[in-house]
This record gives C-alpha cells, sequence and structure tokens, in this order.
C-alpha cells in the first residue's frame, strides 16, 4: 500500500498548478510538457512505466517556497485532463541552450512558462521591473515605444535567445538594448542574470516532449481597444521529429483620434533527434504596425509625438547538437541570420492603404538591416563544477566580429561561484566578472558582484559604416583625420569611447522564518550613456548622448513568505544624487500576493488562485533634451491588481493597471493612461 502510493505521488508530481505562481524560486513544480526539467531533478525508475525513466521534479526547498501554505505538499497533482496521459508518450525534449545560476538572496529570477503568463507580463519591459535596479520608460500600453535603463545606462540590458544574442538593429534606437524585440508568447523559460552593471536576459524557446498533439488558446480582451489571441500546436513522433507552432497577434488604440497599432508574431519549429543527437531549425517573426504614438491626455499634457513605423524583425536559427548542457558533456553548433526593416506605416483603413505623406517623411528609405550570426558552443559538468566556453561570430555589412567567451561555475559548501569572461566586439567592451554567494547556514547569505569592463571605441550599430567622428569619454569629439573617420562631422554620435571602468554590486540578507530581509549597495562606474533616441526627433545629434560620472546606491528588498499563503517581493533603491540621467533618486517596487491550490477542498489540484496588488514609486526622472537643457518627467505613485483563478487546465485572468486613476508619465511629454484593464483565458487541450 505505502508502495503503491509513493508512485502514485510520483507521477502526480509531473504536474504544475497553472497560474499560481509568480517566480521559479516560489512556485510548486510545473508539468514536464511545457517547461525543461530544473537543475534540482534526478532520475527515477517507475516499474509501473515498463522501461521507460522519467525525470521528476523533487520537492521544493523550504527556503524558496513558504511552509505552511496549502499548495505546498511535495508534489501538485496532476489536473484530470493530463490523468490518461501514457508514459511510452514522452520522448526525450530537444536540447536547450545554456543558462547560467542565477546567485541572489532569496528566490531565483528564473521564470518558467506557467510562471511567466502568470506574472501577467504582455511584454518583457514589464518582466524586467521586477529587477533592482532597472528603470522602465513607456509612452502606453502594449505596442508603446519603450525603453528598459539598468542603472541609469540603456545599453547594459543583453538578451540571448537559445544562445543567439539579439543585437541593437534598429536604426531609429541608435543601440539602445531592444528589450521587447524578444517576445514572451514562445518562450517556456527567462533566466535573468544581474551582474555588478549589466543584466543579461537568457531566453529559452517553448518544446514539446509527447507524442499526444498539445494544443492551447489564449483569449483578451481589455481597455483601449486592447485584443490580443494566441494559438499553440506542438507535437512529437515516434522516429524522433518534433514540429511547433505558435502565433499571437494584438491589437490597440490608446486614442480614439489616432489609428490603432496591431502586432504579428510567429514562431515555428521542425526537428528531428536520433539518440543524443538533434537537428532542428527555428523562424521567428515579429511585425509590428505602430500609429503615431502621443501618449495618453489633452494637448497640453501630451505635447511630443512618436512618428508612426512599420517594423519587421526576423530571427531564424538552424542547430546541430549532442548532449545536455545540464548535465555531462555537451556541445552545439548553430548559424543564424537575423533581419530588420523598418518602413513607413501601412494605414489599416480599408478605404486608404497608402502610407501618408508625414509618415513616409518620418522614415529613412536606408532601414533595412541584417546580421549572420555563428555560434559554437560546449561545456562540461562534473561534481560540483560546470566549465563551458563559446565563439561568437558576427558577420554584418561587410565587416566580421570574433569574440570567445568561458564560464565557471559551482557550488561546495556554502559557496557558491560564478565567473564569467568575455572578448571586446565592435558593439561592448570586453569584460570579466566574477559573482559569489557565501551563506553559513540556511539564514544569512551574503552576495558580491565585481566587473571590470576594458576601454575602445564601440559603434552604435554593427550594421552600420565606422564612419563620423568619435565622441571620447570627456565628452568632446576625436577629431582626427584617419581612416574611418570624418574630422568635421560632429552632429551625429556614431561611434563613442569608452574608458576602462569598475563596477560592484553587493548584499546581504537575513532570513526571518521565510522571509529574505537584505541590504546592498551598487556603484557604477563613469560612462557615456545613450539616450532613448525614438523620443527625441534629433535622435542622432551630440545632445543624445552624454558622458556622466561615478554614481553610487543603496538597496533594501524583502522576499519571500509573510503567512501562510501571503508572499511578498519588495526593494527600494536610492542613488546618492538627484541629477542622473534615466535613474530617479528613488524607486520602489512593493508586491504582496496570495497563493493557493486549497488542497484541503480541491485535493485532485484542479483549483488554484493568485492575486496580487503592486505598488510602484519612482521620484523625478531627468532626461537630457540640448547641450545644457535637462527636461524632467515627475515622479508618481501607481497600485495595479492582478487575479488568477485556474480550474483544471483553465486559467481566467485580470488585471487593471493605474488602479488610482493617477495621471502620470514616465517619459516627458508622454502620458500613460489613466487605467488600464485587460481580461482573459488561457486554455490548454491534449487531444
Amino acid at each position: 500500500m505505502i508502495l503503491s502510493r509513493s508512485l502514485w505521488i510520483v507521477l502526480l508530481g509531473l504536474g504544475a498548478v497553472a497560474g499560481a505562481v509568480l517566480t521559479a524560486g516560489a512556485q510548486v513544480p510545473a508539468r514536464r510538457d511545457t517547461i525543461p526539467v530544473k537543475r534540482d531533478t534526478t532520475t527515477r525508475r517507475d516499474t509501473t512505466l515498463r522501461k521507460d525513466t522519467i525525470r521528476v521534479p523533487l520537492p521544493p526547498r523550504l527556503d524558496t517556497v513558504g511552509r505552511g501554505d496549502t499548495a505546498v505538499r511535495n508534489a501538485v497533482p496532476l489536473p484530470a485532463a493530463a490523468d490518461s496521459i501514457k508514459p511510452d508518450t514522452i520522448k526525450r525534449a530537444l536540447p536547450h541552450s545554456e543558462a547560467p545560476p542565477s546567485l541572489v538572496i532569496g528566490p531565483e529570477r528564473v521564470y518558467d512558462r506557467t510562471a511567466l503568463f502568470a506574472t501577467g507580463a504582455l511584454r518583457l519591459s514589464d518582466l524586467l521591473t521586477r529587477i533592482i535596479g532597472l528603470t522602465e520608460y513607456s509612452t502606453g500600453f502594449i505596442a508603446s515605444p519603450t525603453v528598459v535603463a539598468s542603472q541609469g545606462d540603456l545599453k547594459r540590458i543583453r538578451l540571448f535567445l537559445d544562445g543567439i544574442e539579439l543585437d541593437p538593429m534598429d536604426r531609429r534606437a541608435r543601440g539602445i538594448a531592444p528589450v521587447n524585440d524578444l517576445v514572451l508568447h514562445s518562450l517556456e523559460e527567462v533566466r535573468i542574470e544581474v551582474g555588478a552593471d549589466e543584466v543579461r536576459v537568457y531566453a529559452r524557446t517553448w518544446r514539446v516532449d509527447r507524442t499526444i498533439p498539445y494544443t492551447r488558446a489564449d483569449i483578451a480582451t481589455g481597455d483601449l481597444s486592447s485584443n490580443l489571441y494566441r494559438a499553440f500546436y506542438g507535437k512529437r513522433f515516434n522516429n524522433g521529429g518534433v514540429m511547433q507552432v505558435a502565433a499571437e497577434e494584438y491589437t490597440t488604440q490608446p486614442d480614439r483620434a489616432l489609428p490603432s497599432s496591431d502586432a504579428l508574431n510567429i514562431m515555428a519549429r521542425l526537428g528531428l533527434q536520433r539518440g543524443p543527437w538533434t537537428l532542428d531549425g527555428t523562424v521567428q517573426r515579429s511585425h509590428l504596425n505602430r500609429a503615431p504614438w502621443t501618449g495618453t491626455g489633452n494637448p497640453n499634457e501630451t505635447v511630443d509625438t512618436v512618428p508612426s513605423l512599420q517594423t519587421q524583425r526576423n530571427t531564424s536559427y538552424l542547430r546541430f547538437a549532442n548532449g545536455d548542457p545540464d548535465q555531462g558533456r555537451w556541445i552545439q553548433l548553430m548559424a543564424s541570420a537575423l533581419g530588420y526593416s523598418a518602413s513607413a506605416r501601412t494605414s489599416t483603413n480599408l478605404s486608404n492603404t497608402l502610407p501618408s505623406a508625414t509618415d513616409s517623411a518620418n522614415t529613412s528609405s536606408d532601414t533595412v538591416s541584417y546580421e549572420s550570426q555563428y555560434l559554437v558552443t560546449g561545456g562540461l559538468s562534473r561534481g560540483w563544477i560546470r566549465l563551458s566556453g563559446a565563439e561568437r561570430v558576427r558577420v554584418s555589412s561587410g565587416r566580421t566580429s570574433h569574440v570567445a567567451s568561458a564560464r565557471a561555475t559551482g557550488t561546495t559548501g556554502p559557496l557558491a561561484l560564478s565567473l564569467f569572461g568575455e572578448g571586446r566586439s565592435y558593439l561592448d567592451p570586453s569584460r570579466v566578472e566574477g559573482t559569489a554567494r557565501f551563506s553559513p547556514g540556511d539564514r544569512v547569505a551574503i552576495v558580491g558582484s565585481a566587473a571590470r569592463t576594458g576601454s575602445g571605441d564601440f559603434d552604435r550599430l554593427l550594421s552600420e559604416p565606422r564612419a563620423g567622428a568619435v565622441l571620447d569619454a570627456s565628452g568632446q569629439f576625436d577629431t582626427l583625420t584617419t581612416a574611418g573617420y570624418r574630422a568635421n562631422d560632429t552632429s551625429e554620435v556614431r561611434r563613442y569611447r569608452l574608458a576602462a571602468r569598475t563596477n560592484l554590486r553587493g548584499e546581504a540578507g537575513v532570513r526571518i522564518r521565510d522571509l529574505w530581509v537584505s541590504v546592498g549597495l551598487l556603484r557604477r562606474g563613469p560612462t557615456t550613456l545613450l539616450g532613448p533616441a525614438e523620443f527625441d526627433k534629433a535622435y542622432a545629434a551630440r545632445s543624445a548622448v552624454r558622458v556622466e560620472d561615478q554614481a553610487t546606491a543603496r538597496t533594501i528588498s524583502a522576499r519571500g513568505r509573510l503567512y501562510r499563503g501571503i508572499q511578498a517581493d519588495a526593494w527600494a533603491v536610492k542613488w546618492s544624487d538627484s541629477t542622473g540621467l534615466y535613474r530617479p533618486q528613488y524607486q520602489t517596487r512593493s508586491e504582496l500576493f496570495i497563493q493557493t491550490s486549497l488542497l484541503d477542498h480541491f485535493p485532485r489540484g484542479n483549483f488554484g488562485l493568485l492575486t496580487s496588488l503592486v505598488h510602484e514609486y519612482r521620484s523625478n526622472s531627468r532626461f537630457p533634451m540640448g547641450t545644457d537643457s535637462i527636461r524632467i518627467s515627475p515622479g508618481y505613485r501607481a497600485l495595479t491588481f492582478k487575479l488568477e483563478i485556474r480550474v483544471q487546465t483553465a486559467v481566467v485572468s485580470y488585471q487593471f493597471r493605474n488602479l488610482v486613476q493617477e495621471r502620470y508619465s514616465q517619459v516627458p511629454g508622454f502620458n500613460l493612461p489613466r487605467q488600464a484593464q485587460f481580461y482573459g483565458v488561457r486554455w490548454e487541450f491534449w487531444n
């Protein structure tokens, strides 16, 4: 009887409660068919499964999941709809890319597919606002122009999709991190690595591992004439083949006096697996048709306009792999093609399909960029240490860039280490970074990170010729007449110079019951700040680039369980000065949420509840607009309410942004909506 009951629990542990989590560290195990197996898993043999072996998630750790919550009972049962899935329909999943450990205090910033949608995030910028030291600057709801700064630097966020780095390719953005070019609908995991000054986002695309066809449909609607539709289909074949298709389409109209904006995102994958060897090809296409953007409010409040634009970003790759980056030896060879194009917007009015004269005037005819990226990466996991290396080759506009990188991570006793080194490229300086976490016991933790970046001259875009004078580290143009320089061209900053600098981050925390409370320090070295180009009509002018001296800040955070199913995720940062660009002196984000499955009343795990209230505050934000002029976006407070209810495999979600309906802006001249309600349903099916 005991053995039978144990086997039953193991089988049921393959499921997860959709919509009942916010972070991977604070979640219950999710179903194996939608996310990769975590590193705290093991291989067990179930005698009821013939010769098949399934990797079963272990129970959550007490330092990441609050004790006493009714959702925490070693494992949450599978929904009834999945109980009938036969074990012999499960195939080994395609390999995923390497993702480094997240050495933080409290739950890791790792979002699996279930948690990703449960956060209520519609774009990556929504997700990044949870990270201390990051500041979002948006002009509105979905489809709006948006940038994110890391410690005031709009370029220090880097994106990796299955190992391929998504470089800035938009010539309007002029080298700013393209955070929302990484769409969320096709991802199965997002891992956020917070370095001393740089934040790296490692995204893994959605995979399937069952021969039973998997389908899912998402439908949502809300204020501002917003509508969203998603569809997913995935299937494994007995011969090792795989086929996946996903699509997302949304529309919005923030102002009735202006046309609507829409976007279409598509992902497709074909692959074949033979033993440890796999070959797969993936294509992602994102098409955005954005109308002129003015924000919301009367003309006295909304004074600027972002011109309309039609863009398309294509990312495709072919991958040949052997082994698993999470265990043993592994190697991956990848060849990718990345393309970006911008053109005058096509009207969504059926009676007028031609772009207006204003649209055409605001879009350069030379707005097509191409880049080929080749990646060779591999590694080894032995005992407590993991080693990996990579060679990344970029080819664009007749130029070739070779960048080698290496990483070593390991955990022994109370000490965890992560070392990362990377060579210099046309876009980024060389970097040596080390992070250490020391946990003497389970109640105290100390985390420190230090990075040293090299000096050199860097381009804002890889696809643009190395032409024009160089803005040096003192804010003056280097007008030396040498090959590749035009001494008299100082109207536009295409190239800039960085001096070597050291960046530091430190944090110390203590656990009070199941709540981690920590304090920390940030120190960012002197740097050159690239402006949010699209918000400024003279985006290429010298006034859009500023040189700023060293900056320091103090932080405090609280993350974990307060009482039973009530949990908190809060942080605050205070910079030592009030004159910094793109970094408010004071900024806080506090989230209080309730997470439960009410297993006492629903023992089969057919119900899940998640509700949260988010409070955000920031003081004035400063934007440089001319040689000496500064525009200020006033500080504000905002509340967001979210609710998710799961019944079987269907999740009903609702969110209300700006609950108190405050009039505020993150970017000068662009008021955000007084309110934005958004609600819908996500429903999975096994056919």
